[in-house]
């Protein structure tokens, strides 16, 4: 099952998606992500952004209201990791090396 949690800011209720199952459409849709070129990082993390959106059936504003912005690409790739079929292990690796990615360039 795939599962995603928003949070209202104002109210601080936490609103659970589930989704029991992905069609083949939609993991075409990722894979397609997966190879896509984008110009810049906002038009990649909005691609992102509204993949998870469409397969949960909201849009992308909920995704980015409900999400603080410190979690939201892991809470992304753990969705879009998990469509692809990625085991549990292989998914938060790739997570912590996409967190070991972003810190990089300010250890530098």
């Amino acid at each position: 099952m795939y599962q995603l949690d928003l949070t209202n800011l104002k109210t601080k209720e936490v609103k659970t998606l589930t989704q029991t199952s992905v069609s083949g459409k939609q993991l075409i849709t990722a894979l397609k992500l997966n190879n896509a070129v984008y110009e810049d990082d906002v038009e990649s993390t909005m691609a992102l952004v509204t993949f998870v959106a469409n397969l949960f059936g909201v849009t992308a504003d909920d995704i980015l209201d409900g999400i603080q912005a410190h979690e939201l690409m892991e809470k992304l790739y753990e969705v879009y990791y998990q469509v692809l079929g990625y085991s549990e292990k292989k998914k938060q690796k790739l997570i912590q090396y996409m967190k070991d990615g972003e810190m990089e360039p300010v250890l530098d």
